[in-house]
C-alpha cells in the first residue's frame, strides 16, 4: 500500500486529476501529462504501466455516452493495426536509442500541427490502408512511450466530423489500444502488483477529473476544442524533446 501522504503520491494524484480533466474534455491528452511525471517519480517501466491503467480507468465512465457517436468499423480497423504495432513499439523501447526516436516523434507531430493549423482538411473518406497505417503507428507509439494519441488525433481532426464525434471516437479508441498495450507490457513481465495497487489508489483522482472534463465539454465551442487539441499535440512534441 503506497503512503497516501507522501509527496510523490500527492504529486501523482494532482497530475491524475488534471490529466483526467483533459481526457474527459478532449478525449485524449492524459498520457502526455501522466507518463513523464509518473516515469520521473516511479521509473519508466512503472510510469508507463501506471499511465495505461489510469487511462483505462478514466475512460470507462465516459464510454456509455460516447458509444452512440462512434464509427465502429473504423475503430475496428485502427485497433487491428494497433495490435500489430504495440508489440513492435514495446520491443523498440528496450532496443532503440531514445534520443533519435524523441526527435523523430517531435518532428512528425509538429509537422502535423502545422498542417492542421493551416486549415487543411481531408475531404472524403479515409481509405482502409491509410486507416490501418495510422492505427499501426499509434500502437507502435503506445508500446514505445504510452502515448498513442498524436496519429489518431491528427486522423480525426483532419476530417470533417463534428467535435462531438471526434471526441467520442478518441475516447473509445484509447480504451482498447491501452488495454492491448497493457497486455503486451504484462506479457513481458513489466506490470507488477505494486503498480496495480498504486493505480487503484490513484483511480478516484483521475476518474473525478474525467467526469469534470466531460461536464465542461458542452460549454466549449468547436473552435476552442480544436485549438486545445492542437495545443496538446504541441505539448507532446515539446515534451518528447525535453523529457
Amino acid at each position: 500500500m503506497p503512503d497516501l501522504l507522501a509527496i510523490s503520491f500527492l504529486i501523482a494524484a494532482g497530475v491524475a486529476v488534471i490529466a483526467g480533466m483533459v481526457r474527459g474534455f478532449a478525449g485524449f491528452g492524459a498520457a502526455m501529462m501522466m507518463t513523464p511525471v509518473f516515469s520521473a517519480l516511479y521509473g519508466p517501466e512503472t510510469g508507463i504501466s501506471l499511465c495505461l491503467l489510469l487511462e483505462i480507468a478514466v475512460a470507462l465512465p465516459l464510454l456509455p455516452r460516447a458509444a452512440k457517436y462512434v464509427d465502429w468499423r473504423r475503430i475496428g480497423l485502427l485497433m487491428l493495426a494497433a495490435m500489430v504495432g504495440a508489440p513492435l513499439g514495446n520491443l523498440a523501447l528496450t532496443q532503440v536509442a531514445p534520443e533519435p526516436m524523441r526527435w523523430t516523434i517531435s518532428a512528425i507531430v509538429l509537422a502535423a500541427v502545422v498542417l492542421l493549423a493551416s486549415g487543411w482538411r481531408f475531404h472524403g473518406e479515409w481509405r482502409a490502408p491509410v486507416t490501418l497505417g495510422i492505427g499501426a503507428t499509434s500502437g507502435f507509439l503506445n508500446g514505445l512511450s504510452g502515448m498513442a494519441g498524436p496519429p489518431i488525433a491528427f486522423y480525426y481532426l483532419a476530417g470533417n466530423e463534428t467535435v462531438t464525434r471526434v471526441r467520442a471516437n478518441l475516447t473509445t479508441y484509447f480504451v482498447f489500444v491501452d488495454a492491448v498495450a497493457l497486455l503486451v507490457f504484462a506479457g513481458r513481465g513489466m506490470v507488477h502488483r505494486d503498480t496495480g495497487v498504486l493505480a487503484l489508489c490513484l483511480a478516484p483522482a483521475v476518474i473525478a477529473g474525467g467526469l469534470l472534463g466531460e461536464r465542461l465539454f458542452p460549454l466549449a465551442s468547436e473552435a476552442f476544442y480544436r485549438r486545445l487539441a492542437l495545443g496538446l499535440l504541441v505539448g507532446v512534441a515539446i515534451g518528447s524533446l525535453i523529457l
